[in-house]
């Protein structure tokens, strides 16, 4: 190493502070891009003039709408948490939910960021890691669930209604999509031997771009993630579970409404949900950070595709992303910061504890 060269310790420090710079520029510039482009294209550079005249009231429901749905999300986050034998309190679980939030929505596929925030945090609290990826999977899959049945009562409330038959068929094929997988999913959850199998061949495959994989062990882990989702997820635990995953959708549901309405319009409950549910298979795929530009346009071009207002539909879409990605993005850096700490206090407490408990030599 060159005289010039720095401390591989500060090479280590420096890594992911310019890791998080360069994903904080990409957000910026992505969200100036949606937040420039999409108004010139909806026509607003004309129109606004006749959107003047919002109804503040909505927009603050609209907000509170969102903390709704994230409360519920934390709630069937606990619920599942609470089905495998790992209980905590509710201000702990919305506390990993928003900082998982927060990490995952400033970093290109953030998921997997996301996740290990979330299981950093609650092992901290002596839940195993392997507990917390089998929740993270189990609180997906439910929410999954509840957002077909959602696209399928709005589909059902569109009937006989004039659309565009084009987004229908955007909307219908992607659903359709995710309802075989999902179906695929529970013929593997009836059969964990064969889940097993099923992840070897996957985790096989995986090998040839990562090395590093298992096979076995991740055959091991599907077997076992089926098993539990065929005790954790039936009868009364699954009911309530589905229920939370619907409160979540349903208020995020309300709140894109609730600023529909601020513009002095109503899209209707069935528009607003294959739309809604649309957008939110799109933006599954991870290509930005929270679906960030595929919500907008999705919705944006289903809405108008029912009948919406084009100038009307960007800006609520608009107003609906600052309450549903950027505003939660505050208290997502608090709950963060909360943890860190919490996590920085635990970590001393033990190293004290243990030697305040050994034995004198």
């Amino acid at each position: 190493m060159s005289p010039a060269d720095p401390p591989p310790h500060q090479k280590g420090r420096r890594r992911p502070a310019l890791r998080w710079t360069v994903n904080g520029v990409l957000l910026v510039a992505l969200a100036a891009g949606i937040f420039g482009l999409l108004p010139r294209l909806g026509g607003l550079t004309r129109d606004a003039a006749g959107l003047r005249h919002a109804r503040p009231g909505f927009l603050v429901a609209a907000v509170v709408a969102q903390a709704l749905s994230l409360g519920s999300y934390a709630q069937l986050y606990r619920r599942v948490l609470a089905a495998l034998g790992a209980r905590i309190r509710f201000r702990l679980a919305a506390d990993v939910i928003l900082a998982t939030f927060f990490v995952s929505h400033l970093t290109p596929f953030g998921s997997a960021t996301g996740t290990l925030v979330n299981a950093s945090a609650l092992e901290a609290e002596g839940i195993p890691a392997a507990t917390t990826g089998e929740a993270i999977a189990l609180t997906s899959l439910t929410s999954t669930v509840a957002l077909i049945v959602l696209f399928g009562t709005g589909f059902v409330a569109t009937a006989g209604r004039h659309v565009s038959h084009e987004y229908l068929v955007i909307a219908g094929v992607a659903i359709f999509g995710v309802a075989a997988v999902l179906a695929v999913v529970f013929a593997l959850g009836a059969h964990p031997a064969v889940a097993g199998r099923a992840g070897r061949w996957a985790a096989s495959v995986a090998r040839h771009v990562r090395p590093s994989i298992d096979p076995a062990k991740v055959g091991q882990t599907s077997s076992r993630l089926a098993s539990l989702a065929r005790t954790a997820l039936t009868g009364r635990t699954f009911a309530v579970s589905f229920g939370f995953a619907s409160g979540d959708l349903l208020f995020d549901l309300l709140s894109l409404d609730l600023v529909f309405l601020a513009l002095r319009y109503q899209p209707g409950f069935g528009p607003l949900a294959v739309a809604y549910a649309a957008a939110n298979i799109a933006s599954a795929i991870p290509l930005t950070p929270g679906g960030l530009g595929v919500i907008e346009v999705t919705l944006v071009a289903i809405t108008v595709g029912f009948g919406a207002p084009r100038a009307t539909a960007v800006l609520a879409v608009l107003g609906y992303r600052i309450a549903n990605f950027w505003l939660p993005l505050i208290p997502g850096a608090i709950a963060y910061i909360r943890l860190r700490l919490r996590r920085t206090a635990n970590s001393k407490t033990k190293p004290a504890t243990a030697q305040s408990g050994a034995p004198a030599t």
